[in-house]
């Protein structure tokens, strides 16, 4: 064979190998890139099944809560229906007692007249046997047995008479006991009332709490934002607000005066105040009013503590609620509960 053309054989063998070797290596590059590309997108397999088994899992966990949330709900409405009506109950008994009270205490009243003219009776009947008695006493010889009759009924008149006021007394004690019960009761359920109102009765409604002796802000707000800046009036009306709340349920503030109206001696602001003066001086009538109203509530409702106390009230007539009004606005609100609940399942 001719030796050029094994040379030209080899090269052509040669570079054919060659183009051989680096299309292996591209194929082994693309290869180990698809690899890559799958070690990549197994990965991110792995990473997103993971991610869905625990959102699988969170959302299980939080179903269960839900689930936990919504027995405790049920058991806390339950509770709270219960309280309502036991509580109405208890308004019913108390308004049933307290009518019994006022008509014993009318009853009483009576028996205090009639208990009246029997001690008058009485003293008539006594003076009238001491009378006969020291006749008798004076003119021994005259006195006969018709007379002792006579002085032996007037003796058991006396004790019959005597027996009537012990019991009348006694009547009386008990029903001043039945009363002093009867207010303890009452005072017994608006202190519950009061625990457990802000939990259950919704804010816009007409029967709330409010909070006798409490310094209103919104005349401190309105008259700061006058003065001060945007940055500074919240903050100033924070403290001015507070500062004469502190003032106010100060026992050693006394701001009254004694006045005689209608031929009775009563307490009215004092007006001359230094204090009070001042603080309409410098921060308007409408601050100071505010200061008023909350000496006059802790005057009325707290005068010996002089700190602030929250009591039923009825915003709509501005005064004290009755234990009537609360419980009948409470079922209201639980009826409304229940209609909207059973509306919202029917929509579903």
């Amino acid at each position: 064979m001719d030796a050029g053309k094994v040379v030209s054989e080899l090269r052509q063998a040669r570079g054919l190998a060659v183009n051989l070797a680096r299309e292996v290596d591209m194929k082994n590059q693309r290869i180990w890139e698809m690899e890559r590309h799958n070690e990549d997108i197994s990965s991110r397999l792995n990473s997103m099944v993971a991610e869905k088994d625990r959102m699988n899992h969170a959302f299980s966990e939080e179903m269960r809560k839900m689930q936990v949330i919504g027995l405790q709900n049920a058991k806390l409405k339950a509770e709270l229906e219960c309280q309502i009506s036991n509580m109405h109950l208890l308004v019913q008994e108390s308004e049933k007692l307290k009518d019994e009270v006022a008509f014993q205490r009318k009853e009483l009243e009576q028996r205090a007249n009639e208990l009246q003219k029997r001690e008058l009776q009485l003293d008539n009947e006594r003076t009238s046997f001491y009378l006969e008695k020291e006749k008798i006493a004076q003119n021994p010889f005259e006195s006969d047995y018709s007379m002792t009759i006579h002085i032996n009924g007037l003796k058991d008149r006396l004790t019959e008479k005597e027996e009537e006021l012990h019991d009348m007394d006694n009547l009386n004690q008990t029903l001043i006991l039945r009363e002093h019960m009867s207010n303890s009761e009452l005072q017994a359920a608006r202190k519950e009332l009061i625990n457990v109102l802000p939990q259950v009765l919704d804010s816009n409604n007409i029967i709330g709490l409010k909070r006798m002796g409490e310094v209103a802000q919104k005349p401190f707000q309105d008259v700061c934002m006058q003065k001060f800046s945007a940055q500074d009036w919240e903050m100033r009306s924070v403290e001015l607000s507070s500062l004469w709340q502190e003032k106010v349920n100060n026992p050693n503030w006394h701001p009254f005066k004694q006045v005689v109206k209608d031929g009775k001696m009563q307490e009215i602001i004092d007006e001359d105040d230094n204090d009070l003066r001042e603080l309409k001086s410098q921060w308007g009538k409408e601050a100071c009013t505010a200061v008023f109203n909350a000496l006059l509530e802790l005057n009325e409702y707290n005068p010996s503590g002089r700190y602030v106390i929250s009591e039923l009230w009825n915003f709509k007539e501005g005064r004290k609620a009755n234990l009537k009004e609360v419980i009948e606005c409470l079922i209201q609100q639980l009826k409304a509960s229940r209609k909207r609940r059973r509306d919202g399942q029917r929509a579903n």
